[in-house]
C-alpha cells in the first residue's frame, strides 16, 4: 500500500486518466473529490461488503480485483 501525504486542494493522478483531490478535512474525516472516465466503476468499500457477491453493485468490484491480480 502506497500512503500518501496531501494537503487541501492537492491531488494525486493514477493512470493517466483519474485524480482524487482532497476537498476537505473535519476532525477525522476526509472529503475526496474523484474525477475518472464514465466507464470506471467507483463505490465506497462499505457498501460492496454489505452486498451479496452476485448483486449487480458487487460485479465491478469483482472485475476490478480479478484485474488486479494479473499484475
Amino acid at each position: 500500500m502506497l500512503i500518501l501525504t496531501r494537503k487541501v486542494g492537492e491531488s494525486i493522478t493514477i493512470a493517466d486518466n483519474i485524480r482524487v483531490t482532497i476537498q476537505g478535512i473535519r476532525g477525522q474525516q476526509v472529503r475526496l473529490g474523484i474525477e475518472a472516465p464514465a466507464e470506471v466503476p467507483i463505490f465506497r468499500q462499505e457498501l460492496l461488503q454489505r452486498e451479496p457477491a452476485d448483486s449487480p453493485l458487487a460485479r465491478p468490484l469483482a472485475k476490478v480485483a480479478s484485474m488486479s491480480r494479473r499484475k
